[in-house]
C-alpha cells in the first residue's frame, strides 16, 4: 500500500511529511528486467549442464537459445504486467488537503481508494476544531497559493489541480492574484514527495491505500 500524510506551519516555521512509495512503472520494468536475467540465467545453467558451456556448444541449434514456451511465458508475464499497471492507471486514488485556522496549519492524505477516507485521514490530524477540508481531488497534483495578508477562510486558499504540477502551480496563483491583485499572492510552500505540489495517484507512487 501507498499513502501521503502530512502537516505544514502555513507561517512555513517548520513542515513534516510522510510517503511511502509503491513500485512505480520505471521500478517494475526493472524487475522485468530482471526476471528476463533470472530466466536467460537459468537458460545458460541449463547449457552447462547438458552441453558442456554457457552457450550450447556442443548441443543441437534449437538448444542454444530459449524455447517457443518459455517466449511465451515471459510474453505472457509482461503482458499482466503491463495490463496491471494501465488498471491502477485508471483507478482514481483520491487526496484530501485540510486547513487548520487555530494553527495556522495545512494537512493532507492522499493515495486513498475512497475520497471519504482521505478526508478522515486528513482530518485527523487537525489540531483544533476550527479545521476544514478545502480540496479533494484524485490522479493529479495540487499546488495551493493564499493572499499574502493570510488566509482568514476557505475562500483565502486558492487550489490549482493539475496532472503537471507547474500548470497546477500557474492556475494556482492566477486564481489568486485575480481576486487580490497581482504580486498580492503566494505559494504554500510544503515539503512533499513531490516538492511544493500535493500530488496522489499511481503515476505519483501516491497509491494503494485504503
Amino acid at each position: 500500500m501507498n499513502t501521503a500524510a502530512g502537516v505544514l506551519a502555513a507561517v512555513l516555521l517548520g513542515s513534516a511529511g510522510l510517503a511511502w512509495a509503491q513500485p512505480t512503472p520505471a521500478q517494475i520494468q526493472q524487475q522485468q528486467f530482471q526476471q528476463q536475467q533470472q530466466m536467460m540465467d537459468a537458460i545458460r545453467s541449463d547449457n552447462i549442464r547438458n552441453c558442456g558451456d554457457e552457450h550450447g556448444h556442443g548441443c543441437r541449434q534449437q538448444n542454444s537459445g530459449p524455447t517457443a514456451a518459455e517466449i511465451r511465458a515471459w510474453e505472457q508475464r509482461e503482458a499482466e504486467v503491463q495490463a496491471e499497471i494501465a488498471e491502477l492507471r485508471r483507478t482514481p486514488f483520491y487526496m484530501a488537503i485540510a486547513y487548520d485556522f487555530g494553527t495556522f496549519e495545512i494537512m493532507w492524505a492522499g493515495g486513498y481508494y475512497s475520497e471519504r477516507r482521505a478526508v478522515e485521514e486528513s482530518l485527523e490530524q487537525c489540531k483544533t476544531s476550527n479545521c476544514r477540508v478545502f480540496a479533494t481531488f484524485s490522479n493529479a497534483c495540487a499546488v495551493v497559493t493564499r493572499p499574502d495578508r493570510g488566509a482568514r477562510s476557505t475562500e483565502d486558499l486558492f487550489v490549482g489541480i493539475d496532472t503537471d504540477d507547474s500548470r497546477a502551480a500557474a492556475k494556482s496563483i492566477q486564481t489568486c492574484e485575480a481576486r487580490h491583485g497581482q504580486g498580492q499572492c503566494s505559494y504554500l510552500n510544503p515539503r512533499t514527495k513531490n516538492g511544493m505540489a500535493f500530488c496522489t495517484g499511481y503515476d505519483y507512487s501516491i497509491y494503494g491505500h485504503r
